[in-house]
């Protein structure tokens, strides 16, 4: 009789464009703290075509590697998602600036409170100086955080944070489509739509990344796309709802 195999509790999903500078690091640090918290996990990175030894490093630290060839943030992680294999899925960024040591504590939290998508809010952490540029933190991130808030009635402090965990069984629910960063804003704003029960955790620490490159992010760019993407779902939503 065949050996059942079983699905590991927690997925840790990172995706990844040329992040040789840090992705080792956030690799052992996710592995530590799974480990140490006697969680059955499985790590997936969600390379989207990356040029240096991203993908190397990924293999030599053994763990999933899964190849994305639609580019953008969005891309690499709903595919990353859509691929793994636990009841809960959590992600961040592979640049060093999360504190992948959390994602314990996250899951304790998601489980005990019965959340669908649970989101660790950057903004009411310590910031490691240069972790954030000014307007991003100050006015970017606040303003479409409200935004959503408003629209959407949703408790939502920090819509782009890249560090979040969500109940996979779920996740397709969601119909996301947009493979950039706003990606991140569509996540909350169909979750509202959807009633998914939602909260917010600090995390320890946010800290200056660690690739000594400008990031993928472009501020004007990707800030006009997450206001369309929530403005959209909420014309969306009121004409859904006059029908």
């Amino acid at each position: 009789m065949p050996k059942k195999i079983c699905s590991p509790e927690l997925s840790i999903v990172f995706p990844c464009l040329n992040e040789q500078a840090a992705l080792s690091v956030c690799l052992e640090k996710a592995r530590e703290a799974c480990l140490a918290g006697k969680i059955s996990f499985e790590i997936v990175v969600a390379d989207n075509g990356s040029s240096d030894k991203s993908v190397e490093l990924a293999h030599a630290a053994s763990v999933r590697v899964i190849h994305v060839k639609e580019k953008g943030y969005g891309a690499a992680l709903h595919q990353g998602i859509l691929a793994a294999q636990g009841k809960y899925v959590a992600f961040c960024d592979a640049d060093g600036s999360y504190p992948v040591g959390f994602f314990p504590q996250m899951l304790l939290d998601i489980k005990q409170n019965k959340l669908d998508l649970l989101l660790a809010n950057r903004l009411k952490a310590p910031m490691q100086r240069g972790a954030m540029p000014w307007l991003n933190r100050y006015v970017g991130t606040p303003v479409l955080s409200g935004f959503i808030r408003c629209l959407f009635s949703y408790p939502v402090y920090d819509c782009n944070s890249g560090m979040r965990m969500l109940l996979r069984e779920k996740y397709p629910d969601l119909d996301l489509h947009h493979t950039g960063m706003a990606y991140a804003s569509e996540m909350l704003c169909a979750a509202a739509v959807k009633g998914w029960r939602y909260a917010e955790c600090v995390m320890p620490e946010f800290k200056k990344d660690l690739r000594g490159r400008p990031p993928h992010l472009n501020r004007w760019r990707d800030g006009w796309a997450h206001l369309c993407v929530i403005w959209g779902l909420y014309f969306k939503t009121k004409l859904r709802k006059n029908k």
